[in-house]
């Protein structure tokens, strides 16, 4: 059986500590007494990360390249991050806020175009263009337990039986003075807002904005660490529809960077490439809604994903055991720790699975 690892930053420095420190003991307490004890490795035990060649007993699996676990940090520590669902068409590109966002899940709505679900907890910073609501991106708010911040459609989460653990920031619903139109794009595509805005609205309106634990589910490094050998991989190719989409590792910056045909995105406040830490592909059957027209996907549940950092390629399982419960990642047995930097999460049926390239 899988060994289930503890989901919070603390308890995952108690238990690394506290094994590592039992490791140690062992070969001084067994010189002491002058007795020969086999070491019996139970299987369960991770193969613990370092930097930094160590002394290991024979019957322990191999150390990875990675760092201790200490290191790890919740990705979303001190603020409710706020999720905002952004226009990804031609016409809205580049957006505002890529440069700012900890993860992004790119996933298709209507007609096999895709919306971007940007998390993030900056101080500040413009963000949009700004679109509306879609039920199958819920799940993923209520997981990340975050504020959604879009631009109508509200019905779609009031169908939801989320409905009670959604806190919104709607354009259409009360909500529409943190909002502003710009002059250089037409509607529907010209629709932001800022992070200062949106906070000082979330707070106002649900009293707080600060969790009294950080958010669980994703952690991420201090520094960046390869988690193991991995598949060289420096090109990833895929179609959701006849838009040619791929990330390109950069060596020199040591992240991937996104193309569109070809076209490398880049914020549009800034003007500078977006660089992803991380990317993962994650497979789930897409449906559709009673109305025939909305996206459906049932997130409950287990499988294998594809994770990318560092130019390496490794086979990752996932996990998510009810709707509000994170989605949680594996890499050998123990939860993945992200490098540091943006993730990007492209979530594919099978026919967008089919059609990726890995180079």
């Amino acid at each position: 059986m899988r060994r289930k690892y503890a989901r919070t930053g603390l308890r995952l420095i108690r238990k690394s500590s506290v094994f590592l420190l039992v490791l140690l003991l062992i070969p001084t307490l067994f010189s002491c007494t002058n007795k020969e004890a086999e070491e019996t490795d139970t299987g369960n035990a991770p193969a613990l990360p370092t930097v930094q060649t160590t002394t290991i007993p024979p019957a322990q699996p191999p150390v990875t390249q990675a760092p201790p676990l200490t290191d790890a940090r919740p990705l979303f520590p001190g603020r409710f991050p706020i999720a905002f669902m952004i226009n990804n068409v031609a016409a809205a590109r580049p957006q505002s806020g890529l440069d700012r966002a900890k993860l992004i899940y790119q996933m298709m709505t209507e007609g096999r175009t895709t919306r971007l679900l940007l998390l993030t907890d900056a101080q500040e910073g413009i963000i949009g263009p700004v679109r509306s609501a879609r039920p199958a991106y819920l799940d993923l708010v209520a997981q990340h337990q975050a504020f959604y911040c879009y631009a109508g459609n509200y019905r779609v989460i009031e169908a939801s039986p989320l409905v009670g653990q959604i806190r919104i920031l709607d354009a259409l619903k009360g909500d529409y003075d943190i909002f502003y139109r710009t002059e250089h794009r037409v509607a529907p595509h010209n629709l932001y807002t800022t992070m200062e805005s949106a906070y000082r609205r979330a707070e106002r309106k649900y009293g707080t904005i600060q969790p009294e634990e950080p958010v669980q589910g994703l952690y991420v490094r201090d520094h960046y660490a390869r988690p193991g050998i991995g598949e060289r991989v420096t090109q990833v190719n895929y179609r959701y529809s006849g838009l040619r989409e791929s990330f390109r590792y950069d060596p020199d910056r040591k992240v991937y960077h996104k193309y569109n045909d070809d076209q490398l995105l880049s914020d549009e406040q800034s003007g500078q490439p977006v660089d992803i830490a991380n990317i993962i592909v994650l497979h789930r059957p897409h449906g559709l809604m009673p109305n025939g027209v909305h996206i459906s996907i049932n997130w409950i549940g287990q499988g294998e994903a594809v994770y990318l950092t560092g130019a390496r390629k490794y086979t990752i399982r996932w996990e998510k055991t009810s709707h509000t419960d994170p989605i949680v990642y594996y890499l050998d047995d123990e939860e993945l720790i992200l490098n540091p930097g943006l993730t990007w999460i492209a979530v594919v049926d099978d026919s967008a699975l089919a059609s990726f390239e890995y180079r």
